[in-house]
C-alpha cells in the first residue's frame, strides 16, 4: 500500500462520481498514481468501473466500485454509506458526474430535463449532505466540477448551463458555511475538454428530434487535455482554491463576453438570438440522430 502521508493516521479516502469515463476516470487514475490508497468510484456503468478498478489496484489502491444511477433519489445515501462502511471515513468528495442534452430546449423530453437536473445538481447536493459529517470530522475537501458555459447564457446548453450555474452558487454558499469547520469547497470550470462527452451526448437525441448544432465537438485548439485537467483537480486536494478555471485561454474569454452581456443585456440577446436564427436558416438543426451518452463529466 502507498505510504501514509504526514499527519494522517490512515490514507485519504476519496469518492469520485462519474468515474467510468472522461474526467472522472482520468481523476481516478491520477489519484492512484499519486498514492491515494482508498478510492470509491461510482457511475452507471458497472462493467466499466470494474475494468478501471482492475487497472488501479496493481498501483496499490484499495478500490470500491458502486454502480449507481444518480437520478435515483436513493443513490447518494447508498454510495456514501458504502464508502464509509469500506473505509471508515471520507476525506474528499469529487462531484464530477453530469450530462447535457443534445436538443434545443423546445425539443427536449421533459423526462430528460428532470434527469439532467437530478444528476447535475440534486445529486451533488445530496452526496455532500450525506458525506458532511465524515468530511467535517476529517477536515476534508469537496470539489465540484462546474462549467465555463455559465458565463454566457445561450440556447446550446440552456438547461445544462442552469444546473451548472446553480452548482456554482451552491458551491460558494457551502464554502462560506464550512470554512470555519476546516472543510474546503472548490469549484472547477474545465471549459471544453477532450473526452467522449460530445461523442456520447448525441445518443440521447430523439429520432426525428431537433439536434442542437451548437453542440458539435469544439476545435482541438480550444480543448484542454483530460489528463491535464485531472492533474489540476487532484492538486486541489493539497492546495485548495475557491475556483479553478481550465483551460484559461478559453474560460476567460467566456467570462469577458458574459460580463459584457451583463452590462448590456440587449447586446447579448441580439448576438445569441441572431446566431440561433442563422443556424436555423442554414438548416443546421438537423433531424438525424447522432451519438452522445453517459458523459461522465460536466464538460
Amino acid at each position: 500500500m502507498p505510504d501514509v502521508r504526514p499527519g494522517q493516521s490512515v490514507p485519504k479516502a476519496v469518492l469520485v462520481t462519474g468515474a467510468s469515463a472522461g474526467i472522472g476516470a482520468a481523476v481516478a487514475r491520477r489519484l492512484a498514481q499519486q498514492g491515494y490508497a482508498r478510492l470509491a468510484l461510482t457511475a452507471r456503468r458497472g462493467d466499466r468501473l470494474e475494468r478501471l478498478a482492475a487497472e488501479l489496484r496493481p498501483l496499490g489502491s484499495d478500490v470500491l466500485t458502486v454502480a449507481a444511477d444518480l437520478e435515483d433519489p436513493a443513490a447518494p445515501e447508498r454510495i456514501v454509506a458504502a464508502t464509509l462502511d469500506r473505509f471508515g471515513g471520507l476525506d474528499v468528495l469529487i462531484n464530477n458526474a453530469g450530462f447535457g442534452l443534445p436538443t434545443v430546449f423546445a425539443a427536449a423530453d421533459p423526462r430528460d430535463i428532470r434527469r439532467q437536473i437530478e444528476v447535475n445538481l440534486v445529486a451533488p447536493f445530496l452526496l455532500a449532505r450525506r458525506a458532511l459529517p465524515a468530511l467535517i470530522e476529517r477536515r476534508g475537501t469537496i470539489i465540484n466540477i462546474g462549467s465555463a458555459i455559465t458565463s454566457v447564457a445561450n440556447s446550446a446548453l440552456g438547461a445544462y448551463g442552469a444546473t451548472k450555474a446553480g452548482l456554482a452558487y451552491w458551491n460558494d454558499a457551502l464554502r462560506r458555511e464550512l470554512q470555519h469547520k476546516g472543510v474546503h469547497v472548490c469549484l472547477v470550470e474545465p471549459g471544453p475538454v477532450k473526452t467522449e462527452f460530445f461523442a456520447t451526448l448525441m445518443t440521447l437525441a430523439p429520432v426525428d428530434g431537433d439536434n442542437n448544432p451548437l453542440l458539435d465537438a469544439p476545435a482541438p485548439w480550444m480543448s484542454a487535455h483530460v489528463d491535464d485537467v485531472a492533474a489540476r483537480i487532484v492538486r486541489l486536494i493539497d492546495r485548495p482554491r475557491r475556483r479553478l478555471s481550465v483551460l484559461r485561454r478559453v474560460v476567460w474569454p467566456f467570462r469577458i463576453i458574459g460580463g459584457l452581456f451583463q452590462l448590456c443585456p440587449a447586446l447579448g440577446d441580439l448576438a445569441l438570438s441572431t446566431m440561433t436564427q442563422y443556424v436555423e436558416r442554414r438548416h443546421d438543426l438537423c433531424r438525424t440522430p447522432h451519438s452522445l451518452g453517459d458523459a461522465g463529466a460536466g464538460d
